[in-house]
């Protein structure tokens, strides 16, 4: 299973790679630059708004999709079909509520516009992530990966001919808007042919025929997880916007250092994507997954050993060379999200354990937990801290949703205890931590950067070292 995991895993990630990047650092980036910090804040708080009535949008069927497909392939054939139609009824009251909303909060005619594009592009999107799920839950992964990045691959040809090549001198943030909605579109067509082929293959199963009302009581759990989630992942823009005297300014300038953060959320959400029907597949048939989730969780919360000391270190320099106007504290604010890539981690390998194995009362108790903490604490503190009091909400909010989700999972057997694993993680994320410190306040010469960086490597092997071990062990026939 480990071997499968890793196999599909490095070609997903060398896509992503290849793609997402340069669509935060070079399109993502440039578009900000070019319209302002103002102009972009303005995009990125109704980008954030379009996110928090998603559930609506997808009332969980997307996961309870990929779940039920990978307990029964059969399921393709008639539960699919219901669900895609429900979809269609769900984006309609997506779209009503969210416009609604807006009103209700006095939204002028222009942003009203602009968001109503959003939606229709949350609505492609999700519809896009549907019918991924087919691919997933059978387990094709290297031809799921492949539709992972074919969106935004599109959205960058359109994108950089209207940047780069077109001869127009003005950036208008509306058409980002109008080539998502054509790369969407293109998208979705090809996987709803490729998903046609696949309906065909199955043979009808007993387990795949449920009524509208059953669709709705098994899916409606995943969709109440995913609405606390996103609303204290995507909240803090929004927040921003509204409380704040000058908020879409300063939701621009979150939106410089949040950026960073949302690349490695993506392919967190890419991992945890594959990683999710292999579990539910695992539990049904009685398979231990033990050692799988201990292997995912070594290689997620690596990057934050690096990422924390580097961005102390030099994190405003980063910030100088990718913005124009970068925000003065920006560097507090990648510190800070560092700290939440550590939580992030944690709720991505032991969340997506106890949503495979069914435990969605727990799952849903826990990250309405998290929502309240998140809305709260931003509530309290956003308006006397501003936008540094949103990201050490979110940095608190992550690590601590992560660890209880760890206790929930140990107290129900379902994973190893990994507190030995992350005791030696943590004193080493310590003295890296302390080092750049030290460095960053007494002003220590670049050259002991020198000495600094081979500290990463030999952490890095230190942590890693038991699955570099059984990487040798792996023989890819």
């Amino acid at each position: 299973m480990r071997k499968q995991f890793l196999l599909n895993i490095f070609f997903l990630i060398l896509l992503n790679v290849l793609i997402k990047p340069f669509w935060v650092l070079g399109i993502d980036r440039t578009i900000q630059n070019e319209v302002g910090s103002a102009e972009y804040g303005w995009y990125f708080s109704l980008f954030g708004f379009s996110f928090l009535f998603n559930s609506l949008l997808d009332l969980g069927v997307t996961n309870f999709s990929s779940w039920s497909i990978s307990r029964n392939p059969s399921f393709v054939r008639l539960g699919f079909e219901k669900l895609a139609r429900l979809k269609l009824v769900l984006g309609v009251l997506y779209v009503v509520v969210t416009v609604l909303v807006a009103l209700i909060f006095e939204y002028d005619q222009k942003s009203i516009l602009l968001l109503f594009g959003l939606c229709i592009n949350q609505f492609l999107l999700s519809y896009i992530l549907f019918q991924r799920s087919v691919l997933a839950g059978l387990q094709i992964f290297w031809l799921d990966s492949i539709f992972s990045i074919m969106d935004k691959l599109l959205v960058i040809v359109g994108c950089s001919y209207l940047l780069w090549f077109s001869g127009i001198s003005i950036f208008e943030i509306e058409w980002l808007v109008y080539v998502q909605l054509l790369s969407y579109i293109g998208t979705g067509v090809i996987l709803l042919l490729i998903n046609f082929m696949k309906k065909k293959s199955q043979m009808d199963s007993p387990g795949a025929k449920l009524a509208f009302a059953e669709l709705l009581q098994k899916s409606y759990p995943f969709a109440v997880i995913i609405l606390f989630m996103t609303f204290y992942y995507r909240i803090d823009a929004f927040m921003i916007e509204r409380m704040l005297e000058d908020g879409a300014t300063q939701a621009g300038y979150y939106a410089q250092s949040f950026r960073l953060f949302d690349v490695l959320n993506n392919f967190i959400f890419l991992i945890t994507g594959i990683l999710f029907p292999m579990l539910t597949k695992s539990f049904f048939e009685n398979k231990d997954t033990s050692m799988l989730t201990s292997m995912v969780l070594r290689l997620l919360l690596f990057p934050a050993v690096i990422l924390l000391p580097l961005t102390i270190l030099k994190g405003g320099e980063l910030m100088k060379l990718l913005y124009s106007a970068p925000f003065i504290s920006s560097n507090q604010l990648l510190v800070l999200f560092c700290i939440a890539l550590i939580g992030l981690g944690l709720t991505s390998v032991y969340g997506t354990a106890l949503t495979a194995k069914g435990e969605l009362m727990k799952m849903i108790k826990i990250t309405g937990v998290g929502f309240g903490i998140n809305l709260t604490l931003n509530g309290l503190l956003i308006p006397y801290y501003g936008i540094i009091a949103a990201a050490a909400t979110s940095a608190f909010t992550q690590v601590f949703i992560g660890l209880l989700m760890y206790r929930t999972v140990i107290r129900l057997k379902i994973g190893l205890n990994q507190i030995n694993w992350m005791f030696k993680y943590l004193a080493v994320f310590a003295l890296l931590t302390i080092s750049a410190f030290g460095i960053k306040s007494f002003q220590l010469s670049n050259y002991f950067l020198l000495l600094f960086l081979p500290m990463f490597i030999l952490s890095g092997l230190y942590l890693l070292r038991s699955e570099v071990t059984s990487l040798k062990k792996i023989r890819f026939n």
